[in-house]
């Protein structure tokens, strides 16, 4: 005669049990990460417009150069204390290499970058900060982190390359963390 058999035991239904995809801890891990990384990037871009010398304020006059009537330079603005050393460190200054038509078109290049970046750093830090399209925003971030390392490898600048570099290794934690995003404007 054959013995009866128990049923068999169900697995526990609880996500932390059996290791669920979207869990609270993930979840505000992957919060807390996207708010430091846009409030970060939010204020290194705020703090491009900063006066140089105190008492200290904010204005986009300071970032940005002061044409008098003939429309000449008449006083740099920071930008140039961004572009400056790595286009002269850097060699992108020699038409020897690049050409005369090359170097004015790095010089372009340079100026551009630097006179978009802080605005460019302030848009996707709060778009980070707030989680707008989160997967864009963060590559984005990661983006401006890479650009400004790749600047300062043309500078014997070892230290700030690091810096930039572990800033921008943040941000591919963070996408490799977006599928845990729950508390955002866009879940993209």
């Amino acid at each position: 005669m054959a013995s009866p058999t128990a049923p068999p035991v169900p697995a526990a239904s609880s996500s932390s049990a059996t290791g669920g995809s979207c869990c609270c801890e993930k979840s505000l891990a992957y919060l807390l990460l996207r708010v430091g990384l846009g409030v970060l990037l939010l204020l290194y871009g705020v703090e491009k417009f900063k006066s140089p010398a105190a008492p200290y304020n904010y204005s986009f006059s300071y970032w940005h150069d002061t044409y008098n009537s003939e429309g000449k330079v008449e006083k740099t603005g920071k930008w140039v204390n961004v572009a400056k050393p790595v286009f002269e460190f850097g060699g992108f200054n020699n038409p020897a290499v690049y050409t005369e038509k090359g170097v004015n078109f790095l010089t372009h290049v340079f100026k551009t970058y630097a006179m978009v970046i802080p605005y460019a750093m302030i848009a996707v830090g709060f778009f980070i900060l707030i989680g707008f399209l989160n997967r864009i925003s963060l590559l984005l971030g990661g983006g401006i982190w890479l650009s400004l390392a790749m600047g300062q490898m043309t500078l014997p600048d070892s230290p700030t390359v690091q810096l930039l570099m572990n800033f921008t290794l943040y941000y591919v934690v963070a996408l490799a963390l977006v599928k845990h995003n729950r508390w955002a404007v866009t879940r993209f």
